[in-house]
């Protein structure tokens, strides 16, 4: 059994790693809204942060 974390919260994400408690993370853009900062600046920081896989919904099909 493997157990994700859903948040783009990168300090969240980073004690729950720090503890051994996750997997991997997944992560939307609602919750990157959340953090105030760009979405592609926080799927980059959670990629460095965690060793695991990292599940992140796009919000568009095509590149801008």
């Amino acid at each position: 059994m493997q157990f994700y974390i859903d948040s783009a919260d990168i300090e969240e994400i980073r004690q729950a790693n720090k503890r051994g408690w996750v997997d991997g993370v997944t992560t939307n853009p609602t919750l990157v809204a959340k953090t105030g900062r760009k979405h592609a600046d926080v799927i980059k920081d959670i990629c460095k942060e965690v060793k695991g896989l990292v599940s992140a919904e796009v919000r568009q099909l095509a590149s801008r």
